[in-house]
């Protein structure tokens, strides 16, 4: 009889639990369609968590269907694989493209066709991977949580299912050094870098830079930490957290008496200091450290650990370093056992960073950090599990550059060879909001069972960029692919905007490892923007986007043009073509300017208000607080970048130049003015004072709102510096 009723009560709470989950699961995708499309968008799908539908060894899988109902239905194996299939949906029968440019529309009142008949896609990729420690710097530093809530909402439409996620690591660092080690707030704060340098901290570059951070802030990120993490696994997306490699204070060892290595400099910065992962007290920090990881953030599967990043010293224990790396793991099962992996970056790895993959099989996950720029034979990992990685942007510096058919090819080659073990594909960009024709393509690679044509892809990404077919549209993108799109070798990025350099009359480069050759024919930009001019094509945030983007970089690239003609002029003595060429390259400047003042993606405000936003989500902040998240840190990462050794010596300034509206007038444009003004020859003391003053003047404000049509603006422009032949 006991027995009986045991039985009965188990299958009762069987049920129960399932019943819950399952309405848990609803609600997270009902909310999911109701943000990016509005209330009452769910109500128009059927969604359905099935997970016997996978495929084989579990593989993800998602189906497009009509319900019994008559509305589209998306039934997937996984949370994630439903929100790929709720984005493949929207993309390829609906013809709604979301992107950064784009991260909601009405879905209550659109049309949502049905599909002919079923269709079914299946994930040959375990592990879809989503950013780099720099991205959280250069691009997503400046965001609110509601910024944050439209972000993982993009990567649930994208497919992405391991996210590095490392908001919050400040505040772990300053509870154990606090807590557990005797430091001040003060001296914790000394040692943790502000907003927009987090990146290089975390990386162990650098300290304290961009700080001191204040109390709010630690508060605000904790917060922050537990809203990202929650909505990611409400959504079926498991974050990569930063683990622990030994990375400690350079003031660690005199005051805690804890015996430390200098790790010496960084691009002029001063690095943290390291512990020797064999010595005795490693394991003990290790500990302390995961366990307020896990009161900040919880635990994971997933971490994240790069030990001796760009040039570490490794010296006083280089005979010993295989037992480095075996600490550094078991330091994190001891954390988290059994489940968990260490996440690595494959990122110019001297040959002593292979021992990293001594680390039992099946523990470690290595990302190829940039397979579509530098080949690489994969099967250098040993049998650890390994992800193909797009590195489609440094610095987010702006700029048209992709390798479409290069990611096609590279990635379905790999998946076909036995040389290794691929268990993944990622985009692992310095910055993003840029180029997302390469995030679409790449994230819809792993759910196809052949490579796609490229021009068929085209034909159906221009469909679903502008909402309907369109020749013009897609002969655009067509040359868009053969041009800025198919970047050959490792450029780091897009080619570089010679007006935003420091003045020379022969710029070679704007950042210290960038480059202006512009690799593919000029006229193709040129006649792509005419093309998207002239389409019969509905005004919309994504065409706006678009002619913005193709005329800013035509008439980018002509400026180059135009300053090798006052070179010329210059060295031949032909002051009337100098001077008429001179005040054309500086208005074209100006002119760019406005064209990128009518979309606010282009717009610096956008980036400074969004930092100013920062505090105001805090009742207690003060001006203080907006000018150390705006000055400090928003405006210095993308003109000085550091102080002036690191800027200069260190070569770090201008590496996160942005071609953007409002610092174009104020920033470069004053930059050449000046040059041209006093001779072609640069201030006395050279640059930095000019734009360390930029930086920190944030008595002027920029705007978010966009004036003037982008169409408009774009046709003049075009037809006055590139008339149509």
């Amino acid at each position: 009889m006991i027995d009986t009723i045991r039985k009965s009560f188990l299958v009762v709470m069987a049920t129960f639990l399932t019943s819950f989950m399952a309405s848990a699961h609803e609600k997270a995708i009902a909310d999911f369609l109701n943000r990016i499309g509005g209330a009452g968008a769910a109500d128009r799908f059927v969604t359905l968590l099935d997970p016997s539908t996978a495929g084989p060894d579990g593989a993800e899988t998602f189906t497009i269907s009509t319900s019994d109902s008559g509305k589209p239905m998306i039934t997937g194996s996984s949370l994630s694989a439903i929100t790929t299939g709720i984005g493949w949906y929207l993309n390829n029968h609906a013809h709604i493209n979301l992107v950064w440019n784009n991260l909601t529309t009405d879905l209550t009142s659109a049309h949502l066709p049905l599909p002919a008949g079923p269709e079914t896609h299946t994930s040959r990729a375990d592990y879809r991977y989503y950013l780099n420690y720099c991205t959280f710097s250069y691009s997503m530093s400046t965001y609110t949580w509601d910024r944050w809530q439209k972000e993982i909402d993009w990567m649930a439409l994208h497919g992405i299912n391991m996210p590095l996620q490392i908001v919050g690591l400040d505040a772990v660092w300053r509870r154990m050094l606090t807590s557990d080690y005797g430091y001040t707030p003060a001296q914790a704060d000394a040692f943790i870098a502000g907003p927009c340098f987090q990146a290089w901290w975390g990386m162990n570059n650098m300290e304290g830079w961009g700080g001191p951070n204040p109390d709010w802030w630690y508060e605000r990120q904790t917060d922050l930490a537990r809203k990202i993490i929650a909505r990611e696994r409400e959504l079926g997306i498991e974050p990569v957290l930063p683990g622990f490699a030994g990375t400690v204070p350079s003031t660690f060892t005199g005051l805690t008496g804890i015996p430390s290595l200098n790790q010496g400099g960084w691009c002029g910065f001063n690095r943290p200091d390291l512990l020797d992962p064999t010595s005795p007290q490693f394991e003990e920090v290790a500990a302390n450290y995961y366990r307020h990881l896990a009161d900040v953030m919880g635990p994971s599967r997933y971490y994240s650990m790069d030990p001796f990043h760009e040039g570490a010293n490794i010296s006083a224990f280089r005979d010993k370093i295989a037992d480095a790396y075996l600490a550094i793991y078991r330091s994190m099962d001891a954390a988290a056992p059994d489940s968990s992996r260490w996440v690595i970056q494959q990122w110019s790895w001297a040959p002593h960073q292979y021992n990293a993959l001594l680390v039992p099989k099946g523990r470690m996950v290595v990302l190829d950090l940039f397979s579509d720029g530098i080949q690489r034979n994969l099967n250098r990992y040993q049998g650890h599990e390994t992800v193909w990685c797009s590195l489609p942007n440094f610095g987010a510096r702006t700029g048209m550059m992709g390798r479409l058919a290069t990611t096609i090819d590279s990635y379905f080659a790999t998946a076909a060879s036995d040389s290794c073990n691929l268990k993944g594909i990622g985009a692992t960009p310095e910055g993003i909001h840029q180029t997302p024709v390469a995030y679409d393509l790449l994230y819809q690679l792993p759910w196809l069972d052949t490579a796609p044509d490229l021009d068929s892809w085209i034909e159906g990404y221009a469909t679903a960029r502008y909402g309907r077919p369109d020749s013009l549209a897609t002969a655009a993108w067509r040359l868009l692919a053969s041009g800025p799109y198919n970047c050959p070798g490792a450029l780091q990025g897009p080619h570089e905007a010679i007006i935003c350099a420091r003045p020379s009359l022969d710029v070679k480069t704007v950042s210290s490892w960038g480059g202006s050759h512009i690799f593919y024919d000029p006229a193709t930009v040129v006649d792509a923007a005419y093309m998207l001019l002239d389409a019969p094509l509905p005004e919309s945030a994504n065409l706006s986007y678009d002619l913005t983007d193709v005329t800013r970089q035509a008439l980018t690239d002509y400026s180059k043009t135009l300053l090798a003609r006052i070179k010329e002029a210059h060295e031949t003595g032909d002051s009337t073509t100098f001077a008429a060429s001179r005040d054309e390259f500086l208005q074209l400047i100006l002119d760019i300017d406005e064209l990128l003042a009518t979309n606010p993606a282009f717009m610096i405000g956008t980036w400074t208000e969004g930092a100013r936003a920062i505090a105001d989500e805090i009742p207690t902040t003060t001006d203080a607080d907006r000018h150390w998240l705006e000055a400090d840190n928003a405006r210095t990462l993308v003109t000085t970048w550091g102080p002036e050794i690191p800027a200069n010596r260190g070569g770090l300034r201008d590496y996160s130049y942005r071609e953007a509206a409002g610092m174009l007038r104020d920033f470069y444009h004053r930059r050449w003015t000046t040059w041209f003004d006093r001779g072609m020859t640069e201030p006395e003391g050279g640059w930095f004072e000019m734009e360390w003053d930029w930086a920190h003047n944030d008595s002027t404000r920029y705007p978010t709102e966009p004036t003037g049509s982008t169409r408009e603006v774009a046709s003049r422009l075009l037809a006055k510096y590139l008339p149509r032949k």
